[in-house]
């Protein structure tokens, strides 16, 4: 049986996924839970799944990337590819996903320096043609055009999942070229993707005309004497520029390679390492299609035997407890108690939800706060208890937050503990909360020795494991939401959006669906004849660059902003209202990479507090006789980098009560009207903070990206320690493979020594932003753990009730108003810095006002 090589070309793929959605605007691109953008991840997986079915035993399978970097082509032409635009920021950050999911999959991928992933692909495929092997190269790019033989086929993806393969015979058909001529034809014709200018004068049908008589460039060129009129005289003219644009059309197929052909025969993938990366970036559909893949030569898992009982009548409980709950959906306020498990001894018993709230003794042992509970998410299962009338005391260790302090990359589950301590059992929820609870006891003193290793147990013990308690009691108390309030805002916008509808179709000759892309793309770009990209994208940035174009361009933005307040806020928002008239938010504590608290069900933490008209949804929530304060830590960020790199300058802007932005603006925009000069500075300074790039920063400015690089390496100048505390992250993060925030959190961010140069700057930005946020995090976790204990010592009526970034909101008891102060000291007071603290405090009826 003949083989067969697949090669995929990873560039050409990730930029067609990203660019098919983006089209649609920025907010539709497809994000995880935590706000990782997913979209050309979603359909490269998908992709290569496909093809994976595909395979038969003996295959090979390889990925060929770019590095990002200058390659030969460069060197040999300064302009080549100088037209094309920065990629964009959400894009780079799914390189290294896509290289990730690769590596899960075991499927060889490499990228070498100075050359394009085309002349890796066509190295690669040349040696598997010498062997006899059939070629099958996965791309939309025309420079692959080339290798089309009798054994290589070209792929093309189409609209609709439709796919053109691309023999010598199609091509010939298609392209009325020979794969020998494409070179030939780029050296005349150019090529704009590529910045490739070719001979003046010709265009597509001269150079087939020409090369169907001449068969060649060299031919042509040679006969270019002959070639009468305005043609020959530019194809004479102009015989340099038409080499050269061959020649860089032209793949090198003979560059060196670490590895051999050998090493591109699949033989396959770990199941659960492939799923758990798939939960992780919610590859929901190609999750769905993984479980053919998985392989019978797996290591077997282990069954663990269970007694079902209907009581305990007959069992001897101690001094600690082992448990787990299974329930029917991830929202534990909505979702059923399926099964409790739990273990004594050696034996593992499990009881449902009927039998548990009949039986008196073990709830009296799971209220009891002497008997110790080894638990997997105690917040969860307690809450989860708690809606059948149960009561959980007694917490002693969680298995899910030790789990996220060791790696914050983990995907959160059962499972994900259990295998890197060593345990396996089936995929089945059921089976994991058995094994769990059998070995909880052994996994608990692994797990506690491994955190002692790493310097994060007191982290665990002094800001996790107290903040759970703190955070089951807000997810309980809940937030009132009015939804008659809140259907009122919606009515009143409503209107706005359908007045904003006619004012779009009034440019138009006939009704126009404003949440269709195409037909927008239609009226802008034919209609009213507005010059755009090539790709006739309607996403917000390309709007942007428009608005001073055409009236409809606002009219458009301020459409689609009032119909995703609509969708997000009023229509998103009201099937969270539960029967006590609030909403019961869920905080994620073990979810982001930085140690910040997310929400979820519905995520309280997205509504915006910039834009009027989305932060008018706050008039919905209040409380009929009490107040809500916000307490707010201000540019915390800021103040933590001062602090972490001892920058003298900052320090002392901060602590003698001076604006930041605007003493950055003198010595950045000394010429600049004031109010401008300060809004670039705020952008550079929180900028850097976040790690942004040059490229990000030029469009924030809107100006080009070496001016963005100049201001960085003037803000570096102005604080010349933040520079070199830069440097020092990258280092320790370079001989580390992780970063640390002042508490001793880590974040691992194995990227940094990838020989992928947009996975590099990925790391490093990372390198800077993590210590900041996650130090931001660490405080206000303390913040609230602080104000709780001061709450509950003095019996007060005043609750903590959410927490948003670097703000806590409280329920305030109007008799209670000297709390303000006593609140904000202990906020401010939380940590001793070099830096003082700030908390900006405000107070209102509802949280509008508040905020």
């Amino acid at each position: 049986m003949k083989h067969k090589l697949h090669i995929i070309d990873g560039n050409s793929l990730l930029f067609r996924a990203y660019y098919a959605t983006a089209a649609y605007g920025e907010d539709k691109i497809m994000r995880t839970k935590e706000g990782i953008p997913t979209n050309a991840l979603m359909a490269f997986a998908n992709m290569i799944q496909k093809i994976l079915s595909e395979l038969e035993e003996g295959d090979y399978i390889f990925v060929p990337f770019d590095t990002g970097e200058k390659t030969f082509r460069h060197d040999a032409y300064a302009d080549y590819k100088g037209t094309r635009r920065e990629v964009p920021e959400l894009l780079i950050t799914q390189f290294p996903l896509a290289r990730d999911f690769l590596d899960a999959l075991k499927i060889k991928h490499d990228e070498i320096i100075g050359y394009e992933a085309d002349d890796l692909a066509g190295t690669v495929a040349k040696l598997a043609e010498k062997e006899g092997i059939e070629v099958i190269i996965h791309t939309s790019d025309q420079d692959y055009f080339q290798l089309i033989s009798d054994l290589v086929t070209i792929r093309v993806p189409k609209p609709r999942g439709a796919v053109l393969n691309l023999t010598p015979s199609v091509l010939m058909e298609e392209y009325h070229l020979k794969p020998e001529q494409v070179t030939s034809y780029k050296g005349l014709v150019g090529d704009a993707s590529d910045n490739l200018p070719g001979v003046p004068g010709v265009g597509k049908k001269t150079a087939e005309r020409l090369l169907k008589e001449y068969g060649s460039l060299d031919n042509i060129l040679n006969n270019a004497h002959g070639i009468k009129g305005k043609l020959g005289f530019s194809l004479r003219d102009h015989a340099h520029i038409a080499k050269n644009s061959k020649f860089l059309a032209t793949l090198k197929t003979d560059i060196p390679l670490s590895f051999t052909l050998k090493d591109l025969q699949y033989f396959g993938f770990d199941f659960n390492t492939v799923h758990d990366f798939a939960a992780k970036y919610e590859l929901n559909r190609f999750m769905r299609n993984l479980e053919p893949f998985k392989k019978a030569s797996e290591p077997e898992e282990v069954q663990v035997p269970v007694t079902l009982i209907e009581n305990t009548n007959d069992l001897t409980f101690n001094d600690e407890l082992s448990l787990n709950v299974i329930l029917t959906s991830d929202n534990y306020f909505t979702a059923d108690v399926k099964m409790l498990y739990f273990s004594l001894e050696t034996k593992v018993y499990k009881m449902s939800a009927e039998n548990l709230k009949k039986d008196t003794k073990l709830q009296e042992v799971l209220a009891d706060m002497s008997i110790k509970k080894r638990v997997f998410d105690f917040k969860k299962t307690a809450i989860a208890l708690s809606k059948i009338g149960l009561t959980l005391n007694g917490f002693s260790f969680d298995f899910l937050l030790a789990a996220y302090l060791l790696d914050s990359n983990t995907t959160g589950k059962e499972e994900d503990v259990l295998r890197f301590f060593g345990y396996s059992a089936t995929s089945e929820a059921d089976h994991y909360s058995a094994l769990l609870v059998l070995h909880a006891q052994d996994l608990e003193s692994k797990m506690r020795a491994k955190l002692a290793e790493n310097n994060l147990l007191t982290v665990y013990e002094n800001i996790e494991a107290p903040l759970v308690r703190v955070l089951m009691k807000m997810e309980l108390v809940g937030f009132p939401l009015d939804e008659k309030i809140l259907n009122e805002i919606g009515d009143k916008y409503k209107v706005t959006l359908e007045n904003l509808r006619a004012q779009v179709s009034s440019y138009t000759t006939q009704e126009i669906n404003v949440n269709s892309p195409q037909q927008i793309a239609v009226l802008l770009y034919d209609e009213l004849g507005l010059k755009g990209p090539r790709n006739r994208s309607t996403s917000v940035d390309v709007l942007e660059k428009l608005k001073d174009k055409h009236p409809v361009i606002e009219d458009i933005l301020e459409y689609r902003k009032y119909a995703k307040i609509i969708s997000t806020y009023i229509d998103g928002l009201i099937p969270h209202i539960h029967e006590d008239g609030k909403v019961h938010t869920i905080f994620n504590q073990a979810l982001t990479t930085t140690g910040r608290l997310s929400s979820k069900n519905p995520n309280l933490q997205n509504i915006s507090v910039r834009d009027e008209v989305g932060r008018e949804i706050r008039k919905a929530f209040y409380y009929e006789n009490s107040l809500i304060l916000s307490l707010d830590y201000s540019q915390i960020e800021l103040r933590l980098l001062a602090a972490f790199a001892q920058e003298t300058k900052l320090i002392t802007i901060f602590n003698e009560g001076h604006d930041i932005h605007s003493e950055t603006a003198k010595a950045l925009f000394p010429l600049e009207d004031a109010d401008n000069a300060r809004r670039k500075a705020k952008a550079v300074n929180f900028g850097i903070v976040y790690g942004i790039s040059d490229w990000g920063l030029a469009e924030q400015l809107k100006v080009e990206p070496k001016e963005s690089r100049l201001l960085i390496e003037a803000f570096f100048k102005t604080y010349p320690e933040l520079l070199n505390y830069r440097e020092k992250l990258i280092n320790d993060l370079m001989k580390d493979g992780y970063v640390e925030t002042f508490t001793g959190r880590r974040r691992l961010i194995p990227e940094i020594n990838d020989p992928n140069y947009q996975r590099r700057e990925f790391a490093k930005r990372a390198a800077m932003n993590a210590p900041l946020q996650g130090g931001a995090a660490d405080i206000i976790k303390l913040a609230m753990i602080k104000v709780d204990e001061f709450l509950v010592a003095g019996k007060y009526k005043s609750k903590l009730i959410l927490q948003i970034h670097d703000e806590l909101l409280f329920e305030l008891h109007p008799d209670e108003l000297f709390l303000i102060d006593e609140l904000k000291k202990i906020m401010e007071n939380v940590v001793t810095l070099d830096v003082k603290l700030k908390v900006d405090s405000n107070y209102g009826k509802d949280w509008f006002e508040a905020t």
